[in-house]
């Protein structure tokens, strides 16, 4: 079944809501970061566990149709790896993965009804208050902390901050 034309105006409406939260508040750009950065994390994982095997086993690990094939694989991969746009990519992998824990736990205090604070009454006029002082703040840290993990990943791979 295809879509209509409004429908597919709809679903490119709803992408662009989701995906560029502009304009909106703390609330959305917390949802938007947590689901980003889940997918990333997710595919760099596979990948990981991938290229880690290459290295780990050498280039007999996986099975391939032949053994030239998996050593010239082995090698290419080597030499791909060893470039510093790589350990920019890990500086910022490191930042997504230090802010999806961390924002992930304010999800878990939050859906265990931890930090939602006293329910108040809802005035029609007043927009909806869906995170408390302590989701802001733990939303915060969770920026913060992760900005620490990338500053720090930046000086391990590149030496910057130690000299």
């Amino acid at each position: 079944m295809r879509a209509t034309r409004a429908q597919s105006r709809s679903y490119s409406t709803v992408l662009k809501t989701m995906l560029l939260p502009a304009g909106y508040s703390v609330e959305r750009w917390s949802y938007t970061l947590q689901r980003v950065t889940g997918v990333v994390v997710t595919l760099y994982f596979v990948l990981h566990v991938v290229e880690t095997g290459n290295f780990i086993g050498g280039p007999g690990v996986w099975y391939v149709p032949s053994k030239d094939f998996a050593a010239s694989y082995y090698e290419q991969v080597k030499e791909l790896l060893h470039n510093p746009i790589f350990d920019a990519g890990l500086v910022i992998i490191g930042w997504m993965v230090a802010f999806h824990t961390i924002n992930g736990l304010r999800l878990t205090l939050a859906h265990f009804g931890i930090t939602l604070g006293k329910p108040t009454r809802v005035d029609p006029e007043s927009p909806p208050r869906s995170f408390s002082n302590y989701q802001r703040a733990i939303f915060w840290a969770s920026i913060a902390l992760a900005t620490f993990a990338a500053v720090y990943s930046v000086d391990a791979l590149f030496g910057v901050l130690s000299g």
